[in-house]
């Protein structure tokens, strides 16, 4: 079914595809519902033609709609015969390369569908005039809020469904919990590997309906252009050469987007009803089954390293014990049901007596639940159930809900001493015994103390194991997720089939690396002073660096041009200059020695340098209402100028009552948040915290950033990353900023020939910074810096901003 789908763009094409009788009309019903779904139909005479008015030809006056801001982003005149000969050429050329064949030479229909939905989108790389375009190319150019991939979607996601005589049912899965589990962390690198894991445990969760129905199901979030959903797409069997140019497929350092927690923890999807309390109580024992597996793989490293052999020691009991309950997967299923009955299950969400409830209840509904039919002889709306969307998604996240104020759990007895990560639980140990039998702290003989002395980056101590942090199951996962993900990248066909074989590396830059960056940033660029004082302390530096290890540095250090000066390699070597200092000292003389090594830098440089870095939150406000409808455009937002112009020559009462009401919640509206989340999360937050800035992503998943940023620099970062978001802002909002390569205007951002649609200029978002130094405990600034980001939401009517 997703093939036939994937071929057509309406009901004009279905006719022309050759369907058995029962697979065309589910295909043409699920086209209807979802046109129903997320547009308006268009005035019709009698003989089912478009009034004259009605008439958009986009390559003369195009325009894009922002479905969440109403910004428009108008085309320039393309010219009709440009742009049908490309398309014709580009498209035509693609979709035949993406059909696969079996051993037998046949079309392999299942590998075809999964290929032409990831990359029926992407003829745009081969178009020259509207190439940043295509991705974004409206359903109905009367109509340009939503794009003609995200109805395609939808279609084939209803098709899916209701096949077998069946009726679609929308499935929405919660995984949690997230924040306590990110923040328990004791580095910048335990909070990457919290956000990562939690996302690629959304993942495996959705991975169950993808195998099952089609990555197409899931609706929210949008899965097409993901890394790891593309990673899964190879292992099912597509060609890996179709991802030559992903912008996840050039480099094999974590600046790589697989590195990116980009899924939520929630989703939604369209499955059969009868298919939907199977499929999630599927997805709540595959998960449950993987974190065990993954941990388990875990500990037999750990012990491994240590030279123990896995078998009967006490941690693997402990570990079962802790991850019992973990993680909590919480969902409903509700059948798309005729109107009444979809009223009557709304009913006991809704007790105000007398009164419709939900959707059934508002001034939307009243216009929708009929035709419109301003004029005799011609016709503008005729509704179907799938106008019934808003209800449904209602339903479905108020049963939700109401499962998880339920929240049964078995009690968990922790009797021995608590890990070093969150407090809560008993470290894994060897034996029972060794629980009870003195600080762990102060001891050298536990698992952990072991660990320390042999791999030190998973538990930190001094050299004979003292001081180790001892570690639960939940810090164990954090430890060592960095290198079984890239294990597991590494073991995938994609990275197989690579001639160069890459050895991926996630780089960790510490928060003394990060207060350095500037200083080295000026040196590596403008050399050393020109005072003899500055000409020998820079050589003195130089000796002591030479043959030292060079520290993880940010992305904009290693840039090409910087790594051709002549100061680079000494410049670079600061941060283990610094650590020398510190490992040859003892603890009372340690912040001695470490200011002779700045001292001697300052001298070098003839400026101060830095001792502090800056970490940034920002998190999107109010997202929850924007999925459920807030700030919802009017049905006349979303025409185009000129539709707009020729409706409002009608008095019809009903007709400018739609006009003027706002849209209820619709498919393409949750697919359109999510693919500017995506694409601020893999792409733009990175350029701008990476490329543009001094600094490192800690993690971005969709609307949530975190990074850690020169101080130099963190103005700079969350202006960009502000503007980004939104696309732009209206004047009364306008901030300075900087220079950058992002054009940004109209709720759109361009960049490297890509058009993203973001969030729009009515989206929101606050953002706070903690200056730190870069000795300071992390658990500290991090509590300092939930409370800055979420100042300007406490201070009641005032535009979120920047905390101090």
């Amino acid at each position: 079914k997703a093939v036939s789908v994937k071929y057509c763009a309406g009901s004009s094409e279905i006719k022309k595809l050759k369907l058995p009788a029962e697979m065309k009309r589910i295909v043409e019903q699920a086209d209807h519902w979802a046109a129903a779904a997320d547009r308006a139909q268009f005035p019709r005479d009698e003989n089912e033609r478009f009034v004259s008015w009605a008439q958009v030809r986009f390559a003369d006056v195009g325009e894009i709609v922002n479905p969440l801001s109403g910004e428009r982003y108008r085309v320039e005149k393309i010219g009709q015969d440009i742009l049908a000969a490309h398309v014709k050429v580009a498209s035509e050329s693609l979709f035949k390369r993406l059909i696969h064949k079996d051993p037998n030479g046949n079309p392999d229909h299942r590998l075809s569908a999964l290929a032409f939905w990831r990359f029926g989108p992407e003829p745009g790389l081969e178009l020259t005039d509207i190439g940043h375009l295509w991705s974004l190319l409206p359903a109905d150019t009367r109509t340009p809020d939503h794009t003609i991939w995200q109805h395609l979607d939808l279609t084939s996601a209803l098709a899916g469904a209701m096949a077998k005589a069946g009726r679609p049912a929308m499935l929405t899965v919660s995984i949690g919990p997230v924040q306590d589990f990110i923040a328990a962390a004791r580095s910048t690198s335990d909070l990457w590997a919290g956000s990562h894991f939690l996302s690629m445990l959304a993942w495996r969760a959705m991975q169950v309906v993808a195998a099952e129905l089609g990555p197409d199901a899931i609706l929210f979030p949008q899965l097409r252009g993901v890394p790891i959903v593309d990673l899964w797409l190879i292992e099912q069997g597509l060609n890996p050469d179709l991802f030559d140019r992903t912008h996840w497929n050039d480099t094999a350092t974590d600046y790589n987007p697989l590195f990116v927690a980009a899924l939520p923890n929630k989703f939604v999807a369209l499955v059969p009803e009868r298919a939907g309390v199977d499929l999630a109580r599927r997805i709540r024992e595959t998960i449950h089954g993987w974190v065990k597996q993954e941990a388990r793989a875990m500990l037999d490293r750990l012990l491994g390293e240590i030279g123990e052999t896995p078998g009967d020691q006490h941690c693997y009991a402990q570990l079962d014990v802790q991850l019992r309950d973990f993680p909590e997967v919480h969902w409903s299923v509700i059948p798309w049901l005729p109107q009444g009955e979809m009223a009557a299950a709304l009913r006991p969400f809704y007790p105000v007596i007398g009164k419709r409830p939900g959707l059934f209840g508002t001034d939307a509904w009243q216009i929708l639940a009929a035709p419109i039919e301003p004029e005799q002889g011609w016709q503008f709306w005729r509704p179907n159930d799938g106008t019934l969307y808003p209800a449904v998604h209602d339903l479905g996240d108020r049963v939700l809900t109401s499962a998880k104020c339920a929240r049964p759990f078995s009690q968990l007895e922790q009797l021995g001493y608590r890990d070093a990560m969150t407090g809560e639980y008993e470290w894994l140990t060897l034996h029972e015994k060794d629980l009870t039998e003195g600080s762990p702290r102060q001891r050298t003989d536990t698992l952990w103390a072991r660990v320390s002395r042999a791999r030190p980056v998973w538990s930190k101590g001094d050299l004979d194991g003292r001081k180790a942090e001892h570690l639960s199951a939940f810090g164990l996962i954090k430890r060592l997720w960095p290198e079984r993900f890239v294990q597991s990248v590494q073991a995938s066909r994609w990275h197989a089939q690579l001639q160069d074989k890459p050895d991926f590396t996630r780089y960790v830059v510490s928060t003394h690396v990060m207060a350095l960056a500037p200083s080295m940033e000026r040196l590596i660029q403008h050399g050393p002073a020109t005072s003899k004082e500055a000409q020998n302390a820079f050589a003195k530096l130089a000796e002591n660096a030479a043959g030292l290890k060079r520290s993880a540095l940010p992305r904009r250090l290693m840039q090409r041009e910087l790594r051709k000066s002549r100061w680079w390699e000494t410049a670079t070597r600061f941060p283990a200059l610094v650590e020398q200092a510190r490992e040859r000292a003892g603890e009372a003389d340690e912040e001695q020695s470490v200011d002779q090594v700045l001292a001697r830098i300052e001298m070098a440089l003839g400026v101060g340098v830095e001792r502090y870095y800056a970490l940034l939150l920002m998190d999107g406000d109010r997202l929850g209402s924007w999925l459920s409808g807030s700030n919802a455009l009017t049905f006349g937002e979303v025409f185009h100028t000129r539709v707009k112009a020729g409706l409002a020559n009608y008095q019809d009462d009903k007709l400018t009552r739609y006009l003027e009401m706002t849209r209820p919640v619709s498919p393409a509206r949750h697919m359109a948040i999510s693919s500017a989340l995506n694409g601020f999360a893999l792409d733009l937050v990175r350029h701008v915290i990476e490329d543009e800035c001094l600094g490192k992503m800690l993690y971005a998943g969709g609307d949530d950033v975190m990074a850690m940023l020169s101080v130099r620099d963190v103005l700079k970062a969350m202006a960009l990353l502000r503007t980004a978001y939104s696309g732009g802002l209206p004047p009364e909002r306008a901030m300075p900023i900087a220079e950058s390569d992002l054009e940004q205007k109209r709720g759109f951002v361009r960049w490297r020939g890509r058009l993203y649609q973001v969030m729009g200029d009515q989206a929101t978002a606050s953002c706070g910074t903690v200056i730190a130094h870069h000795q300071a405990p992390l658990g500290a600034v991090l509590r300092e810096l939930r409370a800055a980001e979420n100042a300007p939401r406490r201070r009641a009517g005032a535009m979120p901003s920047a905390s101090p």
